[in-house]
């Protein structure tokens, strides 16, 4: 605009003003009030636009701008549909125009919610395409030319796209899984033909590997046609193949200095060779499970190892006996040992030594003067003794009498499972019948029937579990006079004392 003609605009509004100043502050007022509303509108949209901007990738922002853009373009499209086709005009054809957008973009808001709460788009997601189609083949409809027709096409397609996109990265972070695994990709393919690898090996780990692998087929063949007894020349043919592969191998992968790689190539050669082993192999499904030992076998288990024990115990009690006796043996014999000497060397006894004549009317002692020196002044000569020559005390030799299942006395002869599971079962039909025996008469009892010391019959009410096991010291006795001829506190053996009548 240009200068002349602001200042003829300006100059008109002052007139009008100046010929209708009430209407003229009606109007100042309405636009003044306008103003504020689209200041404040202005102000509260961009507010909203922030806060919903902040905390939100900018993918997303843009995917939604987009979106918009291309709604916008089919719903001109549709604007077109409906003046050209349909004959739309004026207010109805602003109300009506843009019916499927409104449509698409409710199904879109409804798909993600769906998204969100269950984690599935469900048939939203579906009426979001299918109203995609229809607005863009609509549009496309009424273009004048064919690249009109593609455009129209095409903006439709692209915001259901961007939407489609928008909610597999929202359902991915909720789910924490894609939706769909193709089986066939680009990746998969490459990998089957051989120009990729599924791994992240390099070149080199690959070729090694490949090399290695060669010589172990080929050595695995070469076995299988000498054991089938093949001819000649199919031998000779699989060994020239196994010393190339070997040559080939040795040469590229370093086999000789690399242990790793013999190991490992000694191991597939050793996999390939034993295959039919494999038949031979029992593994047992998951569910047969290895069975638990029962409440008596453990029983049983603790029982023998206990019995176990107090079996060393015993026999090395017996074993230090016998040295006490051995030791006392040999005290004796060297006390009977001295008139013997005394006898052999003409002098005579004195406490435990043995005093020679001496020269000069003096004997010589030889040993402990009583003064702890020795030599000196003779003492005064005494009337000579005869030697008596005291015979060795003989000691009667101890017996040990042994069980027929080989354990010396002193040690309990251990039942079998069964007799001691039927010594329980006795306890307990006992302690059933007669509610008002304590445990004191349960053991009574036990050793009257079976013969057993207190203790081993105390331990029978234990494993009953007829009485606790941190009994008091004055319940049961610990030692008695009948559980070892010795004193020592062992068991005594089941049934009837030895030597008893």
């Amino acid at each position: 605009m240009t200068p002349s003609a602001l200042f003829g605009f300006a100059a008109t509004a002052f007139a009008y003003i100046t010929a209708n100043p009430i209407s003229s502050a009606v109007i100042a007022a309405i636009a003044l009030a306008v103003l504020v509303g689209a200041f404040l509108g202005g102000r509260a949209l961009f507010r909203i636009g922030r806060r919903w901007w902040t905390g939100r990738p900018t993918e997303d922002a843009m995917t939604i701008v987009a979106a918009s853009i291309a709604t916008g373009v089919s719903a001109q499209g549709m604007w077109r549909f409906s003046g050209d086709v349909l004959g739309f005009s004026g207010p109805l054809q602003l109300l009506l125009f843009a019916f499927i957008e409104v449509a698409m973009v409710t199904s879109a808001v409804r798909a993600r919610r769906n998204m969100r709460e269950n984690h599935k788009a469900g048939v939203d997601g579906l009426a979001v395409w299918a109203l995609t189609c229809l607005s863009a083949v609509l549009s496309s409809m009424d273009s004048a030319s064919f690249p009109e027709a593609v455009f129209r096409l095409a903006a439709p397609i692209v915001a259901a796209w961007l939407w489609e996109r928008g909610m597999a990265i929202e359902r991915q972070r909720l789910t924490g899984r894609t939706r769909i695994n193709w089986r066939m990709t680009p990746e998969r393919m490459l990998v089957r033909v051989g120009l990729a690898e599924s791994s992240d090996r390099t070149a080199t780990e690959v070729d090694t590997h490949r090399r290695l692998t060669r010589v172990a087929l080929t050595a695995k063949k070469a076995r299988a046609l000498r054991e089938a007894g093949a001819s000649g020349n199919k031998q000779a043919r699989a060994l020239a193949k196994l010393d190339k592969a070997m040559d080939r191998a040795v040469e590229h992968t370093g086999l000789v200095q690399d242990p790793a790689k013999q190991k490992r190539m000694l191991a597939q050669i050793a996999a390939l060779y034993n295959t039919a082993e494999l038949t031979k192999v029992e593994a047992p499904a998951f569910w047969q499970q290895p069975k638990e030992p029962s409440g008596f076998d453990q029983l049983a288990l603790e029982t023998s190892r206990m019995n176990e024990r107090l079996e060393v115990r015993g026999e090395i009690r017996e074993a230090r006996d016998e040295m006490n006796e051995a030791r006392t043996e040999i005290r004796e014999a060297m006390a009977n040992l001295v008139p013997l000497v005394a006898l052999a060397t003409g002098g005579r006894v004195v406490g435990r030594s043995v005093v020679r004549g001496g020269l000069g009317g003096g004997d010589t002692v030889r040993g402990d003067t009583g003064n702890g020196a020795s030599g000196g002044a003779a003492p005064a000569p005494k009337p000579p003794v005869t030697p008596r020559v005291t015979r060795p005390v003989s000691r009667a030799q101890k017996t040990v009498s042994r069980k027929q299942n080989g354990l010396r006395r002193g040690t309990p002869t251990q039942p079998s499972r069964e007799e001691l599971e039927r010594r329980i079962k006795w306890l307990h039909d006992l302690a059933k019948t007669n509610p008002d025996m304590d445990v004191t008469d349960l053991r009574d009892k036990a050793v009257e029937e079976y013969g057993v010391s207190t203790r081993t019959a105390y331990r029978y009410i234990e494993q009953a579990g007829l009485a606790p096991s941190d009994t008091d010291p004055g319940d049961t006795p610990r030692d008695t006079a009948g559980d070892a001829s010795d004193g020592t506190a062992r068991d005594t053996p089941d049934g009837p004392t030895p030597g008893a009548t």
